[in-house]
């Protein structure tokens, strides 16, 4: 074997700049950070979660309303 031979660089499959989703580790595009299938279920899930807040909100505000008239 030569030296020629010996450092020759051994090209491989070319593999394109990836990530894999967070959540499901299925190979995506640099540009996200997950696949759009767990991002459909994050985006509903934080839907739900506002939702609830807001509500949670609405009722203790009226609470103070109530008891501020009373006074």
């Amino acid at each position: 074997m030569s030296k020629f031979e010996r450092y020759k660089k051994k090209a491989g499959p070319y593999i394109y700049p990836h990530k894999h989703c967070k959540k499901c580790d299925e190979m995506i595009t640099e540009a996200f950070t997950y696949c759009p299938e767990c991002y459909n279920k994050l985006k509903e899930k934080r839907k739900k979660k506002f939702f609830k807040r807001k509500k949670k909100k609405e009722k203790t505000f009226s609470e103070n309303e109530s008891q501020n008239n009373f006074m």
